[in-house]
């Protein structure tokens, strides 16, 4: 395996000649057998296959913050809402927008569940007193004692009357002298009386009740009993409404149907509420939104793609019978993938679907290798089996050593704690393998039928870039030069200098809102909830085992710099409802037993003694010495001149209309305190129960939600909300810290798997270049070491860091190898050029082009990282198949990379017409990282390979210049053939 021009009793050559042979000769039974194994492949996905489109299936249920979130939903149901947004100038417009949709909502049980819209108090409002403690309720028994005579016989009513009521007033102003402790009250009380009548005066449907209220104006009791509450903000000029949506059992439309028919629902109730604006935001909503336009993108960039592809491979290959000979093994690659995908995962998520589009790039670029170095052979005058066992053998081993490189390289996601990275590393990877395989028993196969018969005439010829190949073997230090210093100045546009130190500039995005296209309704409605009405859709919650314990973590929750406010249940609750309150609700709810079903009717009054009373009314407020008292004195005196003003007649009507409404108003207080007098102690069933469903589990726990101050999308303050939480209650969890712990975790897991994958890739290149006597010798050593290592830190309980090991690992075998075997060693790493040369140019190009990199386009680098490693592992392995003569790069080999790149670049960059930025990122950063990755393995690395391969100068000039005329010779288009035609026999005779 040290030299590939001369393995000629190499196994693996061997292995890949017979089994060439075996499939070129019986290309029908071959093509049947393939054909039978991926209709068994089709029918067991299209059987087995499940979907998962939830973002929590992508995280591992073992993981502690996911273990959180689990109990959360398992206690209170679904994590997010759909929230309706209702905007108008008018409150009623909002209210009514409101009740329209809310009502259609709960008629829709099959698609929507636990609506919240308005929230009816009925169960609070018949204990309410309860809300009250014991000084206020003493306060409103006096109250009662008060006004005792009025509900306790038909002849107390007399004191409601207008003449009476003020009299009354008038006589107990007039007792305190303007200087008596009551005297702002009963000041208070004439008050309310004269704005009163002087309201019904000038509109009688305006009446205002003239009594002060039975009992003191508690918020918690008004909550309690009084009209239904909606879920407002800006002054009630925005409302909302909560549903969750249920999602579909299968396949990727989650929510999307609940979402669509809650659309059609907002755009009635537009239309029977003209002055409303119904728009639909939330967490389902964001991200059915999403998929809906990464699908459209999606499908209008495959469009694109195929065309594009299919004439880039119409052109490269000059035909149409090879592009769908390397597509049709592509598909048999492909239905294979999916049949292991089914049989070692059984399901596909919202990152492993992807995987398809990774195999279609570098399984496509298996068959475009194969047919290029196929038609290499024909044209240098094989016959059609010939050419299929060159071919075979002349890349097998370097086919392979890339496709085992990639396919451990996904793997090694399988190390990582994201389930949805290790899910897609376990797929993609088995896949890729897979792909390989089928290019070694499908494609020759396909050839054999394909091509049989057809004369080498009619075959197309490649290009042959023979400046470029010339150029890096003529001139291979010029080419370096030039090379490098492109790559260097590219890569240093990646770091900017801040204190004199590099800074990188391409940083990862954890903003999930800046992957949404631009112009998305429920992305712009999400900001102005936050801009305009301080309203995050996202919020923290944690789990108290009791209303006490609920109220003392908002409590220490509220009091945090990065909480805007918490929400809770449990706060509506009386404070104290103790034997001693339901003592005192009870003695209220004696002494309004007796209450009459409607007051009495009075006879109409007599307007000249009503005016009488009220002007004497009026001049004892006109004698007080008081601040309050001539303000007073005024309104009076202007609406006794009003009324004076009118006919008798009408003035009788409007007092006895006032008079029999004040005593109506009277009664209905009381009624109001009997309906709310019930002693029996209030538990959480009396609560409304479209908030027990969100804030009380059926185990009994108390939920809180916890609001940010600042929009958590962004990672800055997300980290400062959650870091804070976690100091009141290491368990809290939501959607905030979902998405915090998941984006840290993919990041991490990428990291992890690029480093581990690097592991793999070099210990694979070593197997595959270092000399076999050295393999053991390099290899077991260090394995040894690391071992017994391992067995002493454990022993001494002491942490071990995988990390660690490993790297110590490939760092003692490197150094092993760098002393037996440094020359295979050498070759190993410049196989690593590629990747690593391209992967900084990539870096740099994103930093001046602003892009970085997110949790969509991640998903690429490893495609990025596979075909580095794939075209290093071809180019290096071309290199040392022309062993003991300078290097030049096989036209082949030139090709295929030039071809595979293209169609990827033009295959993968169709997603830059995507108006989804996450989808236009993935398109941007694999352009540019395939881009640079063609660059320096037709430039860098062939120049490295050359200058390396160079012939000492101490050797006769007579070579060299032989040399130089046989490499003229073997690119002139009439000399090409026999000089090929040469190589192919020493080949053979090697």
């Amino acid at each position: 395996m040290a030299d590939r021009g001369q393995a000629q009793g190499s196994l693996l050559d061997e292995a890949l000649r017979s089994t060439t042979r075996a499939v070129a000769s019986a290309p029908k039974v071959t093509l049947l057998l393939v054909l039978v194994v991926t209709g068994i492949c089709v029918a067991l996905t299209v059987c087995h296959l499940g979907f998962k489109t939830d973002r929590a299936d992508l995280i591992d249920p073992n993981a502690p913050y996911q273990k959180r979130w689990l109990a959360y939903t398992q206690s209170f149901g679904t994590g997010s809402d759909i929230v309706v947004v209702v905007e108008s100038d008018s409150k009623d417009a909002v209210r009514r927008a409101i009740d329209g949709v809310g009502d259609k909502l709960k008629r829709e049980t099959d698609l929507f569940s636990n609506v919240l819209y308005r929230i009816e108090a009925t169960g609070l409002r018949k204990k309410g007193l309860q809300f009250l403690p014991p000084d206020q309720l003493r306060s409103a028994l006096t109250h009662l004692e008060r006004y005792e005579p009025v509900f306790g016989s038909t002849r107390g009513w007399e004191m409601v009357r207008l003449e009476d009521l003020s009299d009354r007033v008038s006589w107990q102003l007039s007792r305190q002298n303007g200087s008596g402790g009551q005297t702002p009250e009963l000041l208070s009380q004439a008050e309310r009386l004269t704005d009163s009548l002087s309201r019904f005066v000038d509109d009688p449907r305006d009446f205002r009740s003239p009594w002060p209220e039975m009992f003191p104006s508690d918020p918690q009791f008004r909550q309690a009993t009084d009209k239904p509450v909606y879920m407002l903000a800006r002054d009630g000029t925005m409302g909302f409404i909560y549903a969750s949506p249920r999602k579909a059992a299968n396949g990727f439309d989650g929510a999307t149907q609940a979402i669509d028919r809650l659309r059609a629902i907002a755009a009635e109730v537009g239309a029977d509420v003209p002055e409303a604006k119904v728009t639909l935001t939330g967490i389902p909503v964001l991200e059915s939104d999403e998929m809906q336009r990464s699908s459209y993108d999606m499908t209008i960039a495959s469009g694109v793609s195929f065309i594009g592809v299919g004439l880039l491979l119409l052109i490269g290959f000059r035909g149409l019978r090879h592009p769908v000979l390397a597509m049709v093994m592509l598909g048999v690659g492909l239905a294979w993938a999916f049949g292991f995908a089914t049989f070692s995962v059984g399901h596909l998520n919202i990152l492993s679907v992807s995987f398809a589009a990774m195999l279609i790039g570098l399984g496509g670029d298996f068959a475009i290798h194969y047919l290029s170095r196929y038609l290499e052979e024909r044209q240098n005058g094989l016959d059609l089996a010939d050419a299929l066992e060159a071919t075979s053998v002349g890349i097998g081993s370097g086919l392979i050593t890339a496709s085992l490189t990639t396919a451990l390289a996904f793997f090694c996601a399988t190390f990582t704690q994201f389930l949805g990275v290790a899910e897609l590393g376990i797929i993609a990877g088995g896949g890729i393998l897979l792909c390989a395989l089928a290019t070694f028993i499908a494609l020759p196969a396909l050839i054999a039928l394909g091509d049989e018969g057809v004369p080498v005439e009619s075959l197309p010829r490649p290009f042959r870039a023979s400046w470029l190949r010339i150029g890096t073997s003529k001139f291979p230090l010029l080419a370096l030069l030039i090379s490098g210093m492109v790559i260097l100045g590219v890569a240093a546009c990646a770091f900017r200098i801040e204190n004199n130190r590099p800074v990188p500039i391409v940083k990862f995005d954890h903003n999930l809102l800046n992957l949404q296209a631009e112009g998305i309704e429920s992305v712009e409605v999400l900001r102005r909830l936050f801009e305009s009405a301080d309203q995050s859709l996202l919020f923290a919650v944690s789990m108290a085992d009791s209303p006490e314990e609920a109220l003392a973590l908002k409590a220490k929750f509220a009091a945090l710099p990065t909480v805007a406010r918490v929400e809770e249940l449990a706060s509506r609750l009386p404070r104290a409802s103790s034997d001693q309150t339901r003592s005192l609700v009870q003695q209220v709810r004696s002494r309004l037993r007796g209450l009459p079903n409607a007051a009495p009717r009075f006879d109409a009054p007599n307007p000249r003694s009503v005016g009488q009373s009220l002007e004497r009314l009026y001049q004892t407020i006109r004698a007080i010495d008081h601040q309050d008292a001539r303000r007073i004195a005024a309104k009076l005196d202007g609406f006794l001149d009003r009324l004076s003003k009118l006919p008798l007649d009408r003035q009788s009507t409007l007092l006895g209309m006032f008079q029999q409404s004040t005593a109506e108003s009277l009664l209905m207080q009381f009624h109001v305190m009997a309906m709310a007098s019930d002693p029996e102690p209030l538990t959480a069933g009396d609560l409304p129960p479209e908030l027990t469903g969100r804030f009380i589990s059926p185990q009994n726990k108390w939920l809180l939600q916890v609001y940010p101050k600042q929009q958590v999308w962004e990672f800055e303050p997300l980290s400062k909300f959650v870091s804070d939480l976690r100091t009141v209650d290491p368990d809290v969890t939501g959607t905030p810290l979902q998405n915090y712990e998941a984006s840290r975790q993919v990041k991490r897991s990428y990291e992890l798997a690029a480093l581990y994958a690097l592991v793999v890739i070099c210990l694979v290149l070593l197997l595959d270049f270092l000399e076999k006597e050295n393999k053991l010798l390099v290899l077991v050593p260090p394995l040894v070491v690391i071992a017994f290592t391992a067995m002493t830190l454990s022993t001494r309980g002491v942490p071990i860091q995988p990390m660690y090991l490993v790297l110590g690992y490939l760092a003692m075998v490197v150094a092993m190898a760098a002393v037996l075997d440094f020359r295979n060693l050498r070759d190993a790493a410049l196989t690593l050029v590629p990747p690593i040369a391209a992967g900084g140019m990539t870096v740099g190009i994103l930093s001046l082009l602003q892009q970085d990199f997110n949790a969509a386009n991640l998903i690429v680098l490893p495609l990025i990282l596979g075909i580095g490693v794939d075209n290093g592992v071809y180019v290096v392995h071309n290199c040392r198949s022309q062993r003991g003569q300078q290097f030049t790069l096989d036209a082949s080999t030139a090709y295929a990379m030039t071809i595979t790149s293209i169609t990827n670049m033009v295959g993968f960059g169709s997603l830059m017409l995507a108006a989804h930025r996450g989808l236009f990122s993935v398109g941007l950063v694999l352009t540019v990282g395939v881009a640079c990755t063609l660059f320096v393995s037709l430039t860098t690395l062939p120049a490295i390979l050359s200058w390396l391969s160079k012939e000492p100068k101490a050797k006769s000039s007579k070579k060299s210049r032989s040399e130089d005329e046989e490499l003229e010779a073997a690119t002139r288009p009439d000399n090409r053939q026999k000089h090929q035609q040469n190589q192919q026999q020493h080949r053979r005779a090697a």
